[in-house]
């Protein structure tokens, strides 16, 4: 079967954000669409390059076709208005089946997404060897209306680890643009663009971290960016150590990388009820925006506490880089020059950080 575009799409390297869905209040949990928008209008503005919605971040396994589509579109809308281009990365988390998994291709294209990122099914394990795995990304490629991004999660996967080597055999179809990698393994990064250098994949392929308490590293290796929750939080401050990064500045580069690494790994403690409320947190948005979808439990009160202790500083960041009018390369910047360095840009942070 031919493939479903008739030339490969590139992913752009850069920052995405895996953004949280918000509910409202009620029995019923319908999706809280103003929040969600609001959220969507400021990631535009921070100038990333894009956004992943109905991801594992997103609470995706409990979201209808729909509901889908709704966030797809909506995600869309928010960031043309907001003037920036960036790429709508719809998830397919979930799907267990080669037929399901079209179907949310299908879904997301219609609903205006440029690429979808994709779980191999992982229900039965034993049952997925790699050569089913390769056979499962290859055949939704040749049907996909949407370039595939492979998502390598064994977290969420039970376990099952892409390798290498599948990797790169999957790189080299012309409608699968690229990787995140949530396995965390920054040799392996390191390794497939070694790969993707001497031998070339013949269409692009981009390699993705799927964090950025390790972003220098995967850059300093070859990675090209990365798909991270923190970017709910702190948008400009993922962006600004990834573009200092590349144009070299290493040292300026790693003052933000520090605070981020300490964001990250005190909110991941907290899993998904931790991020959900520190983007609300962070936000100033309304208190019930930090609820998950039942059956998931409320938030701990410790949990809280701890949340804002290590988010204090990337906050206090965030907002100076947002006074500023500081943005991502996916909006021209305003004031760039307003960034100056004196004994390090996180001595002089004194903003208020918001609490509930």
């Amino acid at each position: 079967m031919p493939i479903a575009t008739t030339s490969p799409k590139i992913l752009p390297p850069g920052i995405y954000c895996p953004t949280v869905s918000f509910f409202q209040p009620t029995p019923e949990q319908d999706l809280d669409i103003e929040t969600h928008i609001k959220h969507m209008e400021f990631l535009a503005k921070s100038g990333i390059a894009g956004v992943v919605v109905q991801g594992s971040t997103a609470e995706a396994v409990t979201l209808d076709r729909d509901e889908r589509k709704t966030l797809i579109t909506t995600a869309k809308e928010a960031f043309k208005r907001c003037g920036n281009n960036g790429s709508i990365i719809a998830g397919t988390v979930g799907a267990q089946s080669t037929r399901e998994a079209i179907r949310l291709c299908d879904d997301a294209a219609e609903a205006g997404a440029d690429f979808a990122l994709v779980l191999p099914p992982s229900y039965y394990p034993a049952a997925m060897p790699a050569d089913a795995i390769q056979t499962f990304f290859e055949e939704l490629a040749d049907i996909s209306p949407i370039p595939i991004i492979i998502y390598s999660y064994p977290g969420v996967c039970s376990g099952i680890n892409l390798d290498t080597d599948l990797i790169c055999r999957l790189a080299r179809h012309p409608n699968i643009a690229g990787v995140k990698h949530t396995d965390h393994d920054v040799g392996r990064i390191a390794r497939e663009t070694a790969f993707a250098k001497a031998h070339a994949f013949g269409s692009p392929f981009t390699i993705l971290g799927g964090a950025t308490d390790y972003l220098l590293g995967a850059l300093a290796v070859g990675g090209q960016g990365a798909i991270t929750g923190m970017a709910n939080v702190a948008p400009r401050v993922c962006a600004r150590a990834f573009e200092l990064a590349q144009a070299g500045k290493h040292e300026e580069a790693l003052e933000y990388a520090g605070a981020i690494s300490v964001a990250e790994w005190g909110m991941g403690k907290g899993a998904i009820l931790g991020t959900k409320y520190m983007v609300t947190w962070a936000n100033k948005y309304p208190a019930t925006a930090a609820l998950a979808r039942k059956p998931l439990a409320l938030c701990p009160e410790s949990t809280k506490e701890h949340v804002r202790s290590v988010g204090a500083e990337i906050v206090a960041l965030e907002r100076s880089l947002e006074h500023q009018g500081w943005a991502g390369a996916a909006i021209q910047n305003t004031n760039d020059s307003s960034l100056k360095k004196s004994n390090g840009v996180l001595d002089t942070l004194k903003d208020a950080v918001p609490s509930l």
